[in-house]
Parts: C-alpha cells; sequence; structure tokens
C-alpha cells in the first residue's frame, strides 16, 4: 500500500534525525519527537500485526521501544520541570529547588544515555518495508475496520474503579488508535471525521494532563535533598489527577456516545 509506505518512509527519516540530534544534545523537542516517533511506528506494526499475526511486530520493534524508554528517563524530567512551574499554590523557593534537582537528573540520565550509545556505536531505526512484509494492499484495507474497531471497543470498555495502570493502558491504546488514523490520512479515501478527531485530542489532553501529575509525583518522591519541598507539590498534583482524571472520565462517556449514535 504505497501511501502507508510513504508515511513509513517519511516517519523513519524523521524518527532517524531526531536521534541524530539527541545523542550530540540534550535538546527537549527532539527528544519528545523522538518518543512520538517511535509510538507512531509501534502503532503502525502492531496495526500490521494484527492482520498478519507472523509479522511479530513487538520483535522487531523491541529495540527501538528499548532506546525509547531509556530516553523517557530525560523526557519525564522535562515534564516534570514543565508541571512544577505550572503550579502557582507551590512556595516559589520549593519550585525552585524541585526544578534545580530535576535537571540535574536529567543531566544525570542524558550522560547515561550518551555513554549508552557510544557503547552501541551508530544508532539507526531500521524497519521492514509494509511490501516486504507480504501484507497486501487488499488486506490492510479489508481489515482496518475490524482491527480498529477491536481497538476502540477495548479504550471505551471501562471501569469506574480503573488503576491507575489500566488507565495508562487505556491512553497507549487510544493514542495508537488515532496514530494509524493519522497515517490512513494519508491514503485517499480514508481521512479523518473531524467530530472524532477533536473528541481525541481532548481526551488525550486530559489524559496526558492527568498522566504527567501521576509521574511527576512519583518522580519528586525519589528527588535528594527535597523532602520538605515534595509533600505540598504531592499533594496538590493529587488533587489535580482526580479533577482531570474526572473530566477524563466524562469526556469517554460522550466518546463513547458518540460512536453508539454514528
Amino acid at each position: 500500500m504505497n501511501c502507508l509506505e510513504k508515511y513509513r518512509s517519511k516517519l523513519i527519516r524523521e524518527i532517524n534525525r531526531d536521534l541524530g540530534i539527541i545523542v550530540t544534545t540534550n535538546e527537549a523537542d527532539a527528544v519528545h519527537d523522538f518518543r512520538v516517533g517511535i509510538k507512531r511506528l509501534t502503532a503502525l506494526y502492531l496495526f500490521l500485526n494484527q492482520i498478519d499475526p507472523e509479522l511479530n511486530a513487538k520483535r522487531l520493534i523491541k529495540p527501538y521501544r528499548a532506546l525509547s524508554k531509556s530516553i523517557g528517563n530525560i523526557r519525564d524530567c522535562d515534564i516534570a520541570v514543565e508541571t512544577i512551574g505550572s503550579l502557582d499554590e507551590i512556595n516559589p523557593q520549593d519550585s525552585k529547588n524541585l526544578i534545580k534537582a530535576l535537571r540535574l537528573k536529567a543531566n544525570r540520565d542524558y550522560r547515561l544515555f550518551q555513554k549508552m550509545s557510544r557503547a552501541q556505536g551508530r544508532l539507526s531505526i531500521r524497519m521492514p518495508t509494509i511490501k516486504s512484509t507480504g501484507i497486501s494492499a487488499h488486506a490492510i484495507t479489508r481489515h482496518k475496520p475490524l482491527v480498529l474497531n477491536r481497538w476502540l471497543s477495548k479504550i471505551l470498555t471501562t471501569s469506574g474503579r480503573m488503576s491507575a495502570g489500566a488507565r495508562h493502558k487505556q491512553r497507549i491504546l487510544l493514542k495508537r488508535y488515532r496514530h494509524v488514523l493519522d497515517a490512513f490520512a494519508f491514503c485517499p479515501g480514508h481521512r479523518h471525521i473531524e467530530a472524532e478527531l477533536k473528541q481525541i485530542k481532548v481526551l488525550e489532553q486530559l489524559l496526558g494532563d492527568w498522566h504527567d501529575r501521576v509521574v511527576t509525583a512519583e518522580l519528586i518522591k525519589t528527588l535528594p535533598g527535597v523532602e520538605a519541598s515534595t509533600v505540598p507539590a504531592v499533594a496538590i498534583m493529587q488533587r489535580q489527577e482526580r479533577l482531570l482524571l474526572g473530566a477524563a472520565k466524562i469526556y469517554l462517556r460522550k466518546f463513547s456516545q458518540w460512536h453508539q449514535n454514528t
């Protein structure tokens, strides 16, 4: 399917460009874009794996997801700095101390990443072309609604008492669903439904803001020398977590109702 092949090629070029930046400098935008690119690549190959289980996409993508995870420690610190900086209720000096400790941790994590990348030699993302997988354009077109509806069913099947881990998995699957929609936007006759995309973006924002606070609260508890500052910051973020998660549940119900009515 040539349109998806173009999407895949463009994606890998962008991922490798960002990776080339990251191995020489700790640039926050490149770190973010690289991790988003790996998530998009993962979504595409997991989608293809649903069509042909012999593809074994998890094995193909595993080393690159491991690389993304190692870079994720740096990204988590960047997110935490942004989140702490947005909390007006925190004493300015406490905020300053936390941000300083987070940046020190990010620098340590980046040095570890550089050491790992030097040990591995030239890093480059390589994945088989869609043509080489043997999956036909007809199979992709025929299975697309089946796969996406299967994913959507899992996204919308929720419980009021879902754990943070289960809620995060729901968030990941929502992202994968949207990433595959984005991939097919390259293909004639497979355009987005704008009403659906708007609802997905609201949900992703709410769940993303919720998860940022979960990650930040856990991260600052591990920072040395800032124990006295963590208590008010964590309490504030936990209150915000509950509000954001409550709003996400409301929008998730709206999203589910919209799909039932279309």
